[in-house]
């Protein structure tokens, strides 16, 4: 009996059918380890950063902090004929709505310097600030 069992081996393609199949089964037995095993515990989360405060960098080099007027500046419409006669309807704050020409003040130290397609260019002490056009959900007036 032992005789007929060796001889069934003389053949080279049995001993690697039952190579490959041992393999296969070794395979398939890690894949079932991996897929069955116990998810890891879920690592704490790490507590949240604190913000960075930005206030100081306000005054840094002894510039003086913008109170706001700089900041209410609001384009309303942009009239731009050509590039030299360009003006934009702006409001200041609370302030009724007026027309400002290209190099004209808009309120205190605030000077229009440029007119671009949807925004505009306001110069306040040398430092330049790009306003644009809000944009319109219903327009109500059509040009042709």
């Amino acid at each position: 009996m032992l005789r007929s069992f060796l001889r069934s081996f003389q053949s080279p393609t049995v001993p690697a059918s039952v190579a490959a199949i041992a393999l296969f089964a070794a395979v398939l037995a890690w894949w079932a380890w991996i897929f069955l095993a116990p998810a890891p515990a879920a690592l704490a989360r790490p507590a949240p950063q604190t913000s960075i405060d930005a206030s100081a960098g306000a005054t840094l080099f002894g510039a003086q902090p913008d109170h706001g007027k700089h900041d209410a500046v609001q384009l309303l419409g942009i009239l731009s004929f050509d590039p030299h006669h360009a003006a934009a309807v702006v409001s200041v704050g609370d302030e009724a709505a007026h027309v400002v020409r290209i190099n004209g003040q808009v309120a205190d130290a605030t000077t229009l310097s440029e007119v671009r397609a949807h925004s505009i260019v306001v110069e306040r002490n040398g430092v330049q600030r790009e306003i644009t056009l809000p944009a319109v959900q219903n327009p109500s007036a059509f040009v042709r």
